[in-house]
């Protein structure tokens, strides 16, 4: 097997850098030899047998990496055939430069996007039943203590997630909730909305009362 210590690796069999090769046989196998293009890269007479090599010192190209065995009782196994093309350092950053870039300006638009996007459209995160959160899980808000469900698509600060409380507009950075810190704010929320309703109930009353009141006048 080929593994790569430090370098590059591309998904087309090009590689550059250091690379370790390694082999496993029968518990009497008591040396290995290892070749890159038929040539000799080390001998190894104890396990792990595995030997270090590095691209450079071979010409760029085609190249095919085995192992041979050598067992107690003087038996030898080959084993399987590994091609790879060696190349240069300056190809090998060309190609890492070329398959970085995009992913990084993939990642970087989709920040901007998920950050600026809904500062700009001013979009207002819908409110969910209380005690009902998506799979990002359930907040409470920092600013006005009311719990509400963290949105899957916002950016993540590492910290928390940049959310804007259904409840109090304000955008906080904001950390998933345990229950029992949930269930605080749930209450509250109840205790909010229950305060909220009698008071309307009052208003509508108070509304009704000056209407016939106010009738007493009118022929």
């Amino acid at each position: 097997t080929l593994h790569r210590d430090f370098g590059y690796g591309g998904f087309d069999g090009r590689i550059q850098g250091r690379f370790t090769l390694s082999a496993s046989g029968p518990e009497n196998l008591v040396r290995v030899e290892f070749f890159i293009n038929d040539e000799t890269i080390g001998t190894v007479e104890t396990a792990p047998f595995e030997v270090q090599f590095h691209t450079d010192n071979f010409e760029p190209g085609s190249a095919t990496l085995y192992a041979v065995g050598y067992t107690a009782d003087g038996d030898m196994l080959e084993s399987n055939r590994i091609t790879r093309r060696f190349i240069s350092a300056e190809e090998a950053r060309s190609s890492t430069t070329g398959l970085v870039f995009p992913i990084l300006l993939v990642v970087g638009v989709m920040s901007v996007i998920g950050v600026i996007g809904p500062l700009l459209l001013g979009r207002r995160q819908k409110a969910r039943p209380v005690g009902e959160y998506g799979i990002a899980g359930g907040t409470v808000c920092p600013k006005c203590s009311l719990p509400f469900s963290r949105s899957f698509l916002s950016p993540n600060l590492f910290v928390g997630k940049l959310e804007r409380c259904p409840h109090c507009s304000r955008w906080s950075i904001v950390r998933r909730a345990g229950p029992a810190e949930l269930a605080t704010a749930e209450e509250r929320l109840r205790q909010d909305s229950q305060e909220g309703a009698l008071q309307a109930e009052e208003s509508e009353e108070e509304r009704l009362r000056w209407m016939l009141d106010e009738s007493r006048f009118e022929d």
